[in-house]
C-alpha cells in the first residue's frame, strides 16, 4: 500500500471517530429530551400549594408564584393579583381564562388577534419566544398584544395553550412594557406549574 492510499485510510477512520464522539452525545441528548417531554396533558407533577381553578369544562390545577394570590370572587376568567392589591387598584394582573377549542389551534390563534383589533383599533400583536411550559408536549404560542390608544393604553402578554381539548389563554396584562418586564419571571413560574387536572 503506497503512502497517499494510507494517508486516505487513516483520514477516513479519523472522520468516522470524530463523528461517533460528537454524534453519540447528541443522540443521546434527543432521545433524553424526547423522553423527558411527556405528552400532552400527562406532565407528572406535584405542585406545593396548587390553586384548582374549576369550570364547567375542566379543572385547571396552577400554583402562583409566593406574592401573588387568586382573586376567589370571580371566575374564568380567574384574577392573580400581587398582595394587598385588587381588581380596582391592580396596576399588573394575572389572569386565566378556560374555553372549548372549536376551531384548529392556528385559527384560534388568528381570531384572538383579529378580535383584539376589533376592540382596540390602534393596536398591533407582536409574536414572542414562547416560555418553558410545564406541559411541554402541548401546542401553544406566546405573543404580545399592544393596545395604544390615547386613553388607557395597555399591554398584554399572552401565552396560548391547547390542551385536552380545551384553549387555555394564561394573561399578563399592564399597563405598560416596563411593568410586564418586571413581573415576567412571575408570568413564567406560573406557567412552569399549570396542568389541566381533568
Amino acid at each position: 500500500m503506497n503512502i497517499p492510499e494510507r494517508l486516505g485510510r487513516c483520514f477516513a477512520l479519523w472522520v468516522c471517530l470524530i463523528v461517533f464522539i460528537f454524534a453519540g452525545p447528541a443522540t443521546r441528548a434527543q432521545n433524553s429530551t424526547a423522553a423527558s417531554t411527556a405528552a400532552c396533558g400527562k406532565a407528572k407533577v406535584s405542585l406545593a400549594n396548587p390553586e384548582y381553578l374549576t369550570t364547567p369544562l375542566g379543572i385547571v390545577a396552577v400554583e402562583p408564584p409566593p406574592t401573588w394570590s387568586l382573586d376567589k370572587s370571580r371566575k374564568n376568567p380567574f384574577y392573580f393579583f400581587r398582595h394587598g392589591e385588587n381588581y380596582e387598584n391592580a396596576k399588573t394582573l394575572i389572569y386565566i381564562n378556560v374555553e372549548r377549542l372549536e376551531v384548529p389551534f392556528h385559527r384560534a390563534v388568528q381570531n384572538d388577534k383579529e378580535s383584539f383589533q376589533g376592540h382596540c383599533h390602534s393596536s398591533r400583536v407582536q409574536d414572542v419566544s414562547k416560555p418553558e411550559l410545564l406541559e411541554q408536549g402541548c401546542e401553544a404560542t406566546t405573543q404580545m398584544f399592544f393596545c395604544d390608544r390615547e386613553q388607557k393604553p395597555y399591554v398584554d402578554l399572552t401565552t396560548k395553550i391547547s390542551i385536552g381539548g380545551l384553549l387555555v389563554n394564561v394573561v399578563l396584562s399592564a399597563d405598560d412594557t416596563a411593568e410586564i418586564e418586571k413581573y415576567r419571571k412571575d408570568y413564567e413560574s406560573l406557567l412552569k406549574h399549570l396542568t389541566i387536572v381533568n
